[in-house]
Order: C-alpha cells, then sequence, then structure tokens
C-alpha cells in the first residue's frame, strides 16, 4: 500500500512539475502574443477598429457638433460628459496606437521601411485626431506601458504633438516605398505605399493649414506642392483614404449596418438641407432621405413621387424633436437595416479618413491666402476640383439597386451641370473674405460623417456660423472633457495639462483656435 501511494504522490507531482512548467505556454492568449513575428498581423484590426471609430462617432457627436447632423439627444451639450470620452470621443485611440508602436518597434529593428511608414502614418492620424478634440495629450509616451513600462504617460502640449506628428508624417514620406518587403494587412490601400504616401502628404497639408493662426505654414506647403514628385498628393477621390466595406462577413460591414438608430434619434441639420436646397444642391439626395410624412406608403399601398418628397432639416438644441415624420434621416448610405432591409447597404458607403476634395479645399485657401502660388486663380481651380469631385465621388457610391427603388437614385442622379457653379452662392467670386467663405463652405459640406473634421475646421475658422438652441449650455463646445480615468489614473500629469488649457471644460480652446 505505501509503495502503490508513493507511485502516485511521485506521478502526482510529476504532473504538478510539469504542468508549471507548461503554465505559461499553456495560458497564453493567441490573439495577444509576446512576440510578433510578422507585423502585418497588427494592421487590419488597428486601422478598421479606428476608421469605424471615426466613422461612428462623426454620427454620435462629430457631425451634431459641426451641425451638420441633429439630435435630439447629443445636441444638448450639457450633456457631454466625461464617460462619453473614451466611447464616442476617440480616447480608445490610445488601444490602437500600442499595436502601431509595436509595428513601428519592430520595424526598426527588423529594418521594414515601409510597414513603419504606413504604422507612422497611420498613429499619425489618431494622435491629431486626439488632440484636435482634447487639446493637450499624452504623445511620445503614450500607450508605452508594454515598451517601455511607462503606464502614466506625460502630456504635451498641442504645439509640441502638432510639430511631432509633422515631423512623423515627414519621415513616413522618405520610408514610404523605400523598403524592399510587401506590405500585408493592408486593409485600407492593399499594401499601395504610393497612397499611404499620399495621405502622409494630405494630413501635412491639414495640420499645416490648422496651425496656420499660430504657425506660418508657407514655407512647408510650398515645399510640397513645388515638388509632386517628392510629396505626392491624392489625384481624386480613387486614391482618396477611405475604407472599402465588405458584404461578406459581419466584422467587415459598414458600422452603420446594423445600428440601432434607424433613423430615428438622429437627422440632417435644418443649416445644410436648406443651403443645399437653396443652390439645388444634388448632394441633398445623398446626405439625406426624404421625410417619412412625404414618403410613407398610402392607403392603396402607392407612394409618392419623388418629385413630391419634402426634405427637412432640424435644428439642434432645440431639445426632443417636435415630430420625427416631418424631418429628415441621414442619408441612405449611412442608414442600417432597422431603418430599410431592403436598402441599406452594408458597402455603401466608406470609412473616409481624408477625401481628395478636403486637399483641393486646403491648396484653394492656401492660394487665396498666399500661403502657395498661384492667387486667386489657382484657388478658384482648386476650389473647383474639390466640389466637382465630391459629386463624383458620391455618384460612384450609389448602389445599383437604388434607382429601381422609391428614392428612384442613380449616379446620374447625382450631377452638377454649369447653371450649378454659375450661381452667386457657388461661383468663385467676390471679394477674398467672400471667397474664403465659399471655400469654408464647400469644405464642411465635404466633410460630412468624416470624424470630427468639419466641428474642427468650423472651431478653426467660424465658417458656417452655427445656430446656438434654447436648450443646453447656450454654446457650441471648443473641446471635449478629459475622460475621467485620466484623473484617477494619471492625476499629476492630468493637472499639468489643465494647467496650459486654464480649465478642463467645454468651453477651453484648444491652442490652434484663435480668435
Amino acid at each position: 500500500m505505501m509503495k502503490k501511494l508513493s507511485y502516485i504522490y511521485g506521478l502526482l507531482l510529476l504532473l504538478s512539475v510539469s504542468c508549471t512548467d507548461d503554465f505559461e505556454e499553456i495560458n497564453k492568449n493567441p490573439n495577444s502574443p509576446d512576440v510578433v513575428t510578422n507585423v502585418g498581423l497588427l494592421l487590419p484590426n488597428a486601422i478598421r477598429a479606428s476608421v469605424n471609430k471615426s466613422y461612428s462617432s462623426a454620427y454620435d457627436r462629430g457631425g451634431i457638433a459641426a451641425n451638420l447632423l441633429a439630435s435630439d439627444f447629443a445636441s444638448n451639450f450639457s450633456n457631454w460628459t466625461r464617460a462619453d470620452a473614451t466611447g464616442y470621443f476617440l480616447w480608445n485611440y490610445y488601444d490602437y496606437i500600442r499595436d502601431l508602436n509595436e509595428v513601428i518597434s519592430i520595424s526598426e529593428k527588423q529594418n521594414l521601411k515601409n510597414y513603419k511608414g504606413v504604422a507612422l502614418v497611420l498613429r499619425s492620424w489618431m494622435f491629431q485626431s486626439l488632440t484636435d478634440i482634447y487639446g493637450p495629450i499624452p504623445f511620445r509616451e503614450a500607450a508605452n506601458a508594454k515598451l517601455q513600462g511607462i503606464s502614466a504617460p506625460a502630456y504635451e502640449t498641442q504645439e509640441a504633438v502638432y510639430a511631432g506628428i509633422l515631423a512623423d508624417l515627414a519621415e513616413a514620406n522618405t520610408l514610404l516605398g523605400a523598403g524592399n518587403e510587401t506590405v500585408t494587412g493592408d486593409i485600407l490601400y492593399n499594401g499601395n505605399t504610393a497612397n499611404w504616401k499620399k495621405l502622409a502628404n494630405g494630413l501635412r497639408l491639414r495640420l499645416l493649414m490648422r496651425q496656420s493662426k499660430r504657425v506660418n505654414p508657407t514655407a512647408e506647403m510650398q515645399k510640397i506642392v513645388a515638388d509632386p514628385n517628392t510629396y505626392p498628393l491624392f489625384t481624386s477621390h480613387k486614391d482618396q483614404a477611405a475604407l472599402e466595406y465588405l458584404a461578406d462577413m459581419q466584422a467587415n460591414e459598414s458600422p452603420f449596418y446594423r445600428s440601432g438608430n434607424g433613423g430615428t434619434n438622429t437627422k440632417v441639420s435644418k443649416q445644410l438641407v436648406d443651403y443645399l436646397k437653396t443652390t439645388n444642391d444634388k448632394r441633398l439626395f445623398i446626405y439625406a432621405l426624404p421625410t417619412p410624412a412625404s414618403s410613407a406608403i398610402d392607403a392603396n399601398g402607392n407612394r409618392p413621387d419623388p418629385s413630391k418628397f419634402v426634405y427637412a432639416g432640424d435644428l439642434n438644441g432645440i431639445g426632443m424633436f417636435p415630430n420625427a415624420n416631418i424631418t429628415s434621416p441621414s442619408g441612405m448610405l449611412w442608414m442600417s437595416i432597422q431603418f430599410s432591409p431592403d436598402l441599406a447597404s452594408a458597402k455603401g458607403g466608406q470609412g473616409i479618413i481624408m477625401s481628395y476634395s478636403e486637399v483641393q479645399f486646403i491648396l484653394a485657401e492656401a492660394a487665396e491666402k498666399g500661403f502657395i502660388s498661384g492667387g486667386s486663380a489657382a484657388a478658384g481651380n482648386y476650389y473647383l476640383k474639390g466640389i466637382k469631385d465630391q459629386f463624383a465621388y458620391y455618384a460612384s457610391r450609389v448602389p445599383a439597386n437604388y434607382a429601381a427603388s422609391y428614392l428612384k437614385l442613380s449616379p446620374a442622379s447625382i450631377s452638377a451641370d454649369d447653371s450649378y457653379f454659375k450661381q452667386e452662392a457657388i461661383a468663385y467670386t467676390g471679394t477674398a473674405a467672400q471667397k474664403l467663405e465659399k471655400i469654408g463652405v464647400q469644405k464642411w459640406i465635404s466633410l460630412y460623417q468624416i470624424g470630427f473634421e468639419a466641428w474642427s475646421e468650423w472651431r478653426r475658422t467660424g465658417i458656417p456660423k452655427i445656430p446656438v438652441g434654447p436648450v443646453g449650455p447656450g454654446y457650441v463646445p471648443r473641446r471635449m472633457f478629459y475622460p475621467a480615468d485620466e484623473l484617477r489614473i494619471n492625476e499629476a500629469n492630468y493637472q499639468k495639462a489643465v494647467s496650459w488649457l486654464g480649465a478642463d471644460d467645454l468651453k477651453s480652446r484648444v491652442w490652434w483656435d484663435v480668435n
């Protein structure tokens, strides 16, 4: 009996040692490996998740702040809370920045220039989005707990963050295309480093213009524009930075496709609808749906002719919508199957990081202000290119089945003839101030559903003038609160950032937001 017990004890001891030896191996998470050998594995989620977050946050908050969309909840800006920051205002970008830091670290060790360039561009866009929303942010030390053991990263001023991002984008421009490796896992550009290079330079122009009231952008902008071989830019909407969604599996669908809103709580703003109607702008049929009341099926099972449809927006800051049936939901490209199972598209819309049109409007403003050569004549050319390509882009996104639907919407429906461009509100005429306002308005329209970019442009330019509704704090926010966790786990660095801002509230202005 003793021999048997000894044998059993020995066997258990052996198994115990074996289990202990294998414990680390057995308990490794295969989806979060300690050692990454193929950095391309880290790219798909970083791209998809960040673009989806930007895309959905544009609908939830960004478009509302810019008065492109109206909401019966989020437009009451007193409801913007610290709890909103992580979910709606992109603070969780730091999760994806952590993965990109790892891509950069591994790429440096293995001399993977193309991978590093892609990661620098993508990370730069995320940092730009964050700093424009909050002001000072954790930057060089951000998301480096795994690589450097930093769990309480220091904040940096927005001026320093902008300088760092611009330096990273300039480095990316030299790296992309200089490596021998093929980039895998790139679901945005399928490994096309030339297009990533165009995005890098477009983002440089975005940042240079945004900080232009603080830092003169002339030398850097002229360097980019004067040498397109070294500093290429988008040539049309066909190479702009837009994530194409797929209908083959739920993970790759548009984030709006299965959303729960169904067009009831968020509408198109009155300001946008009225402007598009006044100028007979056919983008109205992309940005908005007819009001439910005007397009409803009658007692005989018929819908009215589309010429009878009504398009009407609502005002932000009025509280609950008085009657949701008499205002227009956002366009079908952003609508869920809950609203229309037959017409909702899993891949009609795209998650846009930066468009060709935005780059053209930046160049138009730069030429009009003398930052780049060409003066008003060149500015008018850039301006027209920006508008025309917007129409061409949205015409290309209309799903084929819309033509036979009650919407009767085809690519030909989204067009602009000569009469459109001859209108006083559109034609590139008038004083310099009037021309800059026309650029600003067209840029505002073009930034529909592109993150928080329209809000940032409104803060920078004041164009267009946004009415303030009676419900809420009485102003449109200039920034967002930091998340509550920062007060708890990174308090000393948080307090330093607040001292630069003056106060951690919605009225404080970020560095480039100059009166």
